[in-house]
């Protein structure tokens, strides 16, 4: 009977060794690993952001067109020649010209124009006078696509030409457009009349046409009146 008891726990003492053992081993959570468990591959890194060169940004900076450039380009290229007084008095009558339809002040632009010289111009939007008429249709956008007027100005003036009663202004003109149009630097024909020691325009220009959106300029703008 006493042999019997201390078989059994004899017994009892290798159960609960193997069960430690098997503990310790079931126990090992991969630390060596950094926290990665057994049998599995490491997470791949996240793929680098590609990054642009110093080099690479210039060459899209010096490659990328600037038309400011070019339009300032084309302004160096009209000639200033020295105005005398007289001259100089013509010219700022097409600069207040210029100005007046920029922004879009129709009667200050009908007032430098000598009476019923816009009369036959035919505005898109009519509203019964000229400085009414022509405020309200500077920036006309043309449903069939014509560049809408957005800003001008007086770049320079080439040339002051004055015959006795009538002058004729060249003005170096850039006009710019919406929806990122290309400018338009062109030289604008501008006739006055001398009507009781006030120089007057005698006819629209080019710059008018182009501010109230006709697309298809009359060549009767070039000709004197």
């Amino acid at each position: 009977m006493r042999r019997f008891a201390r078989t059994a726990l004899v017994l009892l003492v290798a159960v609960a060794a193997t069960a430690a053992g098997v503990l310790l081993i079931s126990g090992d959570d991969g630390s060596d690993n950094g926290g990665q468990p057994v049998g599995e591959s490491p997470t791949p890194p996240a793929p680098a952001r590609p990054t642009t060169t110093k080099s690479q940004k210039h060459h899209q900076r010096t490659h990328r067109p600037s038309t400011h450039r070019e339009v300032h380009q084309a302004v160096q290229e009209s000639n200033a020649p020295r105005l005398d007084p007289g001259q100089r008095q013509v010219a700022r009558v097409v600069r207040a010209y210029v100005a007046a339809l920029d922004v879009r002040d129709g009667e200050r632009a009908c007032a430098l124009f000598v009476p019923d010289a816009l009369s036959k111009v035919d505005f898109p939007r009519d509203r019964g006078t000229c400085a009414r008429s022509l405020s309200a249709s500077i920036g006309y956008r043309d449903p069939r696509g014509f560049p809408v007027y957005r800003h001008s100005r007086v770049a320079r003036i080439p040339a002051v030409v004055i015959d006795g009663t009538a002058a004729r202004v060249t003005a170096t003109t850039v006009t710019r457009f919406a929806d990122n149009r290309e400018p338009s630097v062109e030289d604008d024909l501008i006739y006055l009349r001398n009507l009781a020691g006030a120089w007057l325009i005698a006819k629209p220009s080019a710059t008018l046409y182009r501010a109230i959106g006709v697309g298809n300029i009359p060549p009767q703008v070039l000709a004197p009146p």
